[in-house]
């Protein structure tokens, strides 16, 4: 098992001393490693070298196959041929079997140094603890010996990995700040079964030795080793084809972003484009100037209050269609529009005319065809007395509903060449008082609300008492509704 960090440290005095803390362990463990296989060179004594290259080889090769976790920590079968060197040669065959797999494994991921160097010493100080308890149990701890060496050998497993995780969680600790138990547990707690039975492999492994030669080992190690070959080639193929998806999303989000902000830089687009339209329109009747812009806003303010979401695409037609009402008077003359006195009745019927033509200009434009359905019923009343077309209740769109209040408030509001402008409340009981006949009922107790929070206290010339506006509730119904 090998582990590596890549985290970046602030240099600070704490975090230096982290550092050398690191590098001092790093220094005493791999010193550790060198003076065991020293000791393993000076105890050898003629073992099969066949055999001792054998499993040196299998190692290297577990080791060029083996598997990252968490993407800083990689494992591989190894510890097997590794802990059958220990149980077959000691610290000799500990020493060789060690020294190729860490070179192979160094040259695979293409390690540094002083890394090489750590892995080493402590693959080294966790297979010496092997050998010492081994020893310790004498003709016990010898493969051959079944079944009285499981005992022994497992525990010499156990001593193992708990001597390799601990001193790598020791070196993650220093080199991230983590504790050393928190890293312990989250990396290594759960490997600690693999471990006894990759032991109890290993005994296998000597055991066949000692019975059959080169061939024992080769019957109990190529087929674990296969398998761990298979993994590693599966798990690199799903590890690609987890970055390749993991890229196409990030582009795939990347994509939608832009596209997101284009459509938001089109909606603005088309906002300036039908403001600069409806600013062109009110420039030829001046005394409406605003007025388009006035009553999209009050539009928008009760469809809020009636619980239409803010942004959303019938938010959005309301305020378009509520800009817009006014375009068919493209087509009515000037003499009409800006006649300062009643009109003829040809002259109102051409007039009328603009609710339809309005119609027949905006619905030409796609994004634009429900808003053009608002121009064509701005002028529909409740009671089905209205034009162009005499709809009644709710065959009126709602934004035609919710826009033919804010559409009376305005214009009663605001001067005309004909009449000066009414206070605020007066318009406000004209509404109540044609709630049910010109305006929808439940569109007038929204607006009701929003004229309390917007109007009520901007003018103080004709504030209603509450006995008016209670007496104006119980004649239009909404009077406790």
């Amino acid at each position: 098992m090998t582990q590596q960090s890549t985290q970046q440290p602030t240099v600070n005095v704490r975090e230096q001393a982290s550092s050398g803390n690191l590098a001092l362990l790093i220094a005493v463990v791999a010193l550790g490693g060198a003076v065991l296989a020293g000791l393993g060179a000076w105890s050898w004594q003629g073992q099969d070298l066949a055999a001792l290259l054998l499993l040196a080889c299998l190692a290297a090769i577990a080791e060029r196959f083996d598997i990252s976790l968490y993407g800083d920590s990689r494992v591989s079968l190894a510890f097997v041929p590794i802990f059958s060197a220990v149980l077959l040669f000691g610290l000799w065959g500990l020493a060789v079997v060690v020294t190729v797999a860490v070179i192979a494994s160094a040259i695979s991921v293409d390690r540094p140094l002083h890394k090489t160097l750590f892995n080493f010493g402590t693959l080294m100080l966790a297979g010496g603890s092997s050998v010492l308890i081994l020893r310790f149990f004498g003709s016990a701890g010898s493969p051959s010996a079944l079944p009285q060496v499981i005992g022994p050998a497992a525990l010499a497993a156990g001593a193992n990995f708990a001597i390799n995780s601990l001193l790598v969680a020791v070196a993650v600790g220093l080199s991230t700040g983590r504790s050393v138990w928190s890293v312990w547990d989250e990396k290594f707690r759960w490997l600690w079964p693999h471990y006894l039975v990759l032991g109890g492999l290993g005994l296998a492994i000597a055991a066949a030795y000692t019975a059959m030669g080169l061939w024992g080992i080769v019957v109990f190690v190529v087929p674990p080793l296969m398998m761990q070959i298979s993994i590693k080639q599966y798990l690199d193929r799903t590890s690609k084809s987890v970055v390749e998806l993991r890229t196409a999303h990030d582009r795939l989000q990347d994509s939608h972003a832009q596209v997101v902000e284009t459509m938001a830089s089109l909606r603005r687009s088309y906002d300036d484009t039908l403001r600069a339209l409806v600013t062109a329109l009110d420039a030829r009747d001046r005394a409406t100037g605003g007025h388009s812009e006035r009553v999209a806003d009050v539009s928008i303010a009760i469809a809020e209050e009636m619980g239409m979401e803010p942004g959303s695409q019938q938010w959005q037609e309301l305020q378009w269609g509520a800009l817009l009402h006014d375009v068919g008077k493209i087509g009515v003359p000037d003499h009409i529009l800006r006649k300062p006195g009643e009109l003829t009745e040809e002259e109102w019927k051409a007039m009328k005319a603009h609710s339809a033509a309005g119609y027949e200009i905006v619905r030409g434009i796609e994004f634009l065809g429900e808003a053009a359905e608002l121009v064509h019923a701005h002028h529909e009343r409740f009671d089905g007395t209205g034009y162009p077309r005499g709809l009644r209740g709710e065959e009126i769109p709602l934004g035609a509903r919710i826009f033919a209040i804010a559409d009376a408030f305005d214009a009663m509001t605001a001067d005309r060449p004909y009449r000066p402008a009414r206070a605020p409340e007066r318009a406000l009981a004209e509404i109540l008082a044609n709630s049910g006949s010109q305006f929808d009922p439940a569109a007038v107790k929204a607006f009701l609300s929003v004229y309390q929070t917007r109007f009520l206290h901007s003018h103080t010339e004709l504030e209603l008492s509450p006995s008016l506006k209670k007496a104006i509730l119980e004649a239009t119904g909404l009077e406790g509704s």
